[in-house]
């Protein structure tokens, strides 16, 4: 009967002990075997097998030498009910309502991951979410994708290859020419740019990095051919050059004149990376800008008529000249408007 009882005293102060082991982990407290055997008034060797115990219990444990103390392995762990903040639930408002616009498979995922929120969370943040959800309204002005089931198999093909690092070949139709190459391209990865879906890729037909519109993707297999990205590669870097997408050519400085009367939209927001804004004093602003690829900017400039002028390159006025000539041409005839 005593030995009973002295078996079942050493497994409470070990139950005792392996409890407040994991609230100090979790609570990530200095912890080494010296000081946990001194707290809990045991040996080094009992510490050991504690750790091995809760280590085959589920919990990985390791000694992280470098700060001295034991931590979770994975250092995101924790016991406790994640409890999100106020800001936290109305950036993933934020994010459902973006995501409606990338399409059905992106809004089912983040429906899915609100869902969780709600359900996976304490009692703080599921009351919270309740409310949030029910008080705050967001709407993003993004451009939404229409008819994502179109290019899904495209989509998850090129996820596919970009996980398994294994290069595709491509049938592409070019919307200038409407006629179709094929291609092998090992992608990069993806964009998402006024309602459509690109794939950033290594093009070995033209040996250069190509961006490709996925609804321009006729068919597309998986080859047993692999490739690495380049280390220097950043996806925002090779798209500073451009205006947004394309970029193609020797860098040149664009230079628009803005108007008074609309200057101020202009100065209000970050429209390029690299932008230099200069004030007139008759209240207009010089627009600047180095790109490779003008064409962009040329009809994002049209957008800001009559109150845009473009001053240089001047191959690049002379083209918006000729354009804005044939568009006065299809609403002028015999200098009358056309009824």
């Amino acid at each position: 009967m005593e030995k009973r009882s002295k078996r079942f005293t050493e497994r409470t102060r070990k139950l005792h002990r392996l409890l407040n082991i994991l609230r100090q982990l979790d609570n990530r407290e200095r912890l080494t075997p010296d000081s946990l055997a001194q707290s809990f008034d045991t040996t080094k060797r009992n510490i050991f097998r504690d750790i091995n115990d809760l280590s085959d219990a589920g919990f990985a444990i390791a000694f992280d030498k470098s700060i001295g103390t034991y931590t979770f392995v994975d250092a995101d762990f924790t016991l406790r009910d994640l409890d999100l903040t106020e800001d936290e639930l109305l950036a993933l408002l934020v994010g459902r309502q973006m995501t409606h616009g990338l399409g059905e498979h992106f809004e089912k995922a983040f429906a899915s991951l609100l869902k969780k929120a709600r359900k996976d969370t304490g009692v703080k943040t599921r009351g919270l979410a309740k409310r949030v959800e029910e008080v705050h309204q967001f709407w993003v002005d993004l451009d939404p994708m229409e008819g994502f089931d179109g290019i899904e198999r495209q989509y998850n093909g090129i996820i596919d290859a970009m996980d398994k690092k294994r290069e595709l070949e491509i049938i592409y139709e070019s919307m200038q020419k409407q006629d179709e190459t094929k291609r092998q391209i090992a992608p990069y990865g993806m964009l998402f740019s006024k309602g459509m879906w690109y794939v950033v890729a290594l093009c070995h037909l033209r040996q250069e990095i190509r961006i490709f519109a996925l609804d321009c993707i006729k068919g597309l297999t998986l080859t047993g051919r692999y490739y690495s990205i380049p280390t220097d590669f950043n996806l925002d870097s090779y798209l500073k050059p451009g205006w947004r997408m394309m970029r193609y050519g020797d860098p040149v400085e664009v230079v628009l004149r803005f108007s008074k009367e609309v200057a101020r939209w202009i100065r209000r927001r970050k429209w390029h990376p690299e932008q230099v804004i200069e004030e007139k004093k008759d209240g207009s602003v010089l627009f600047k800008v180095r790109l490779q690829g003008t064409e962009e900017i040329k009809r994002w400039s049209y957008n800001w008529a009559p109150f845009c002028e473009i001053i240089s390159p001047p191959e690049l006025r002379r083209k918006a000249a000729e354009e804005v000539k044939g568009l006065a041409g299809l609403y002028l005839k015999k200098g009358k408007v056309r009824g």
